[in-house]
């Protein structure tokens, strides 16, 4: 995500859809992994957990839009990538943490 969000403060316009393109396919591949691991890793409460990681997901999507907005109003479009990459460097170690988290896998009797 941080290569195709760099991609896009490049000059050639095939450029910015080529790293417009990946942005996007990490996006949304890390959303289906990650949303995948909250309901495998979950020790209770599976539903519950599911719910709470789509809210922080949409809370988070909204705020850091909003939040957005100053960054492109005051430092341009190299100011919005620079703070996608702060959130998704913020974003980087808990994937790590989450990762170590061992999945409860089903006993049979």
């Amino acid at each position: 995500m941080v290569t195709g969000a760099a991609l896009t403060l490049v000059e050639p316009l095939v450029l910015k859809i080529i790293g417009i393109a990946i942005f996007t396919f990490g996006f949304f591949g890390s959303h289906s992994i990650v949303s995948s691991w909250v309901g495998r890793k979950a020790q209770t409460a599976k539903a519950q957990a599911s719910s709470l990681y789509l809210f922080f997901y949409y809370f988070g999507s909204s705020t850091a839009g909003t939040a957005g907005e100053f960054f492109l109003s005051n430092f341009g479009w190299g100011g919005v990538i620079g703070f996608i990459i702060c959130l998704l460097l913020l974003a980087f170690p808990l994937s790590i943490k989450l990762s170590s988290v061992p999945v409860k896998t089903l006993q049979t009797k």
